[in-house]
């Protein structure tokens, strides 16, 4: 069985857009489905994607010993088993737990593209 670690943004823009019920949906969906053994759930620092957010990030636990000092709490590490996902709502973080968490099924419409150009820089 697969276990996972879930990263909500904590960056400005993403708490604005709404990043704080995205995490308390997810800490909602994962104890209501006795997930909470299977995915760590925590804050992650900005992803530098602000234009998109609120941003999740999902990792599979590949058991890799956690580095205090690696970038992977800002930044997308590309790693197998990596899935980011852009502009989240409590609603799509549900899916994601009931889907990508609980059934090892990743919600492919909901992946965040991290080449999308923010509109403020053009």
């Amino acid at each position: 069985m697969k276990r996972y670690r879930l990263s909500v943004c904590k960056g400005s823009t993403c708490k604005a857009g709404g990043a704080d019920g995205v995490h308390a949906a997810a800490r909602d969906a994962l104890s209501e489905q006795r997930l909470v053994p299977r995915c760590e759930l925590y804050r992650g620092g900005c992803y530098g994607f602000c234009h998109m957010g609120p941003n999740v990030v999902v990792r599979e636990d590949t058991g890799r010993k956690r580095d205090p000092l690696s970038p992977e709490d800002f930044q997308l590490m590309g790693w197998d088993g990596e899935v980011y996902y852009s502009e989240m709502t409590p609603e799509k973080m549900r899916r994601v737990v009931n889907e990508h968490i609980a059934n090892d099924a990743p919600v492919r419409e909901l992946f965040g593209q991290p080449d999308t150009p923010d509109p403020d820089d053009g």
